[in-house]
């Protein structure tokens, strides 16, 4: 069997993500936007979406988008009233759009046509997702792994389930594991950003598992890349991620393909917790920016074999 290179793999006919897809979302410039936004700042889930039935990825752009933007309010701005202003915009701009006033935003377009196509999409999910990123612009840690959840499902599974409401699902299998993997990502991207965030002199880890082993917020900034109970802290969290995704993927076996495209980031998620355990739980490790290269080709597999 022939096997094609990843950059060549995501033209491939057999998996059924032409160029021709991707340039119907790229006739209008809106849309143009939202896929360029997510492959810019996402670029994991940008791939996911590419491999989502035609019906769904333009829509999923336009959702990733708006994830986007409101994930990075808090690096653009300086000033936590302005971040404020920021997300009281895209608040209006979401309660507008479902009166049929449209900002001329590229994002606000998008989110319009597919609110204009499935009525049924909901406004609170939406409103989910910029209240979830509020508490970033105090820059205030987490109180617990259980806030974490709460951030994971607001931030995440908030964006799964509006995919769901466009298919119009009505398996509770499939919405149990897409909140499941969104808590999974939540706590993902906790671990993700610390090194970053770290050089921001800024912590977000649950301070009560931070104050158990005597450490503080200087703790991560200084030596978080050799503190070892530190990575403690970090082992227990990737613990918590990896038993999200397994109850995610504890009901594959009802979840029919469509719905498994959906689902299809956790062997993103899957990945990452993989590649942190070689390194013995030290999200300060460089190997862990890598890009993984094959990463179309595991996707394109698991959608082929309907899982994920």
């Amino acid at each position: 069997m022939l096997i094609r290179k990843p950059s060549v793999l995501l033209k491939c006919s057999m998996c059924n993500v032409s160029v021709s897809s991707v340039r119907k979302i790229n006739k209008q410039s809106s849309g143009e936007y939202c896929l360029q936004l997510v492959r810019k700042t996402d670029f994991e889930h940008y791939l996911t979406n590419l491999f989502l039935p035609d019906s769904l990825r333009r829509h999923a752009f336009a959702i990733r988008a708006f994830s986007a933007e409101i994930s990075g309010v808090r690096d653009i701005v300086s000033d936590r009233t302005i971040g404020q202003m920021r997300m009281q915009f895209w608040k209006d701009t979401v309660e507008s759009i479902y009166n049929d006033k449209v900002p001329q935003h590229p994002v606000a377009i998008e989110l319009h046509a597919m609110i204009s196509q499935h009525p049924n999409v909901s406004k609170l999910l939406l409103n989910r997702i910029i209240e979830s990123r509020e508490q970033f612009l105090a820059d205030r840690p987490f109180n617990s792994l259980e806030e974490v959840d709460a951030y994971g499902k607001g931030a995440f599974s908030s964006v799964y389930l509006l995919l769901l409401e466009i298919m119009n699902n009505d398996c509770g299998h499939l919405k149990h594991a897409a909140a499941a993997l969104g808590k999974c990502e939540g706590l993902i991207t906790l671990l993700r950003g610390t090194p970053y965030n770290a050089s921001q002199r800024r912590v977000y880890l649950p301070t009560n598992m931070l104050m158990e082993r005597n450490l503080s917020s200087q703790n991560v900034i200084r030596d978080g890349h050799e503190n070892e109970d530190l990575r403690e802290v970090f082992e227990i969290i990737a613990s918590r991620a990896e038993e999200h995704l397994n109850s995610a993927r504890l009901r594959k076996k009802y979840i029919k393909r469509d719905g498994a495209k959906v689902l299809l980031p956790a062997l993103v998620a899957d990945s990452y917790l993989d590649a942190l355990s070689k390194v013995k739980c030290n999200v300060f490790d460089p190997k862990l920016t890598v890009r993984n290269s094959m990463l179309p080709l595991h996707l394109w597999i698991y959608r082929f074999r309907g899982k994920y």
